[in-house]
């Protein structure tokens, strides 16, 4: 899987869709990501990027998703909780490698229902040798979380 970048402004029209801008996203995340491209734009002239969408099925089955199998830097990470009822956490990670690699970011949804976030990493935060993706119990845990506790959403990464 190697990566596949293209066009900054190809990314932000498939940032748009994904949130569902105008389609009830928060306000406060849509303007985070506004304000990313802005500064790709203007720091990083367009650098081109490549947009990862991830569904919950995709991290709760067998151990997570592989995203790239290349060094690479992330540049966001967006997740939509599809918890509607129920107290169990389910911590949704980005490890290096496979789900026993490094843990580069992780995220935690318990008992709140759509809840969204979207991290940011202009830099880039650095990826050396593959991205995995997966949703367990634990932060980069064996046991994986039922779909219903675990996220959709997308990653967008550059070169490294």
């Amino acid at each position: 899987m190697a990566l596949f970048l293209e066009n900054a402004l190809l990314v932000r029209q498939k940032v748009k869709i994904a949130m569902g801008i105008g389609v009830g996203a928060d306000p406060s995340i849509v303007e985070s990501g506004k304000e990313l491209f802005n500064y790709l734009a203007t720091q990083r002239k367009n650098a081109n990027l490549q947009f990862i969408p991830v569904t919950a099925e995709q991290l709760v089955t067998n151990a997570g998703v592989a995203l790239t199998d290349a060094a690479c830097k992330i540049i966001a990470v967006y997740w939509k909780g599809r918890r509607t009822t129920g107290t169990t956490s389910s911590f949704v990670s980005l490890t290096s490698v496979d789900q026993a690699g490094e843990v580069l970011d992780a995220t935690r949804f318990k008992a709140v229902t759509n809840s969204a976030v979207l991290k940011l990493y202009p830099a880039g935060l650095a990826v050396e040798t593959a991205l995995h993706g997966s949703a367990a119990t634990t932060i980069g845990g064996a046991t994986e979380s039922a779909t219903a506790d675990a996220a959709d959403g997308f990653v967008i990464i550059a070169a490294a």
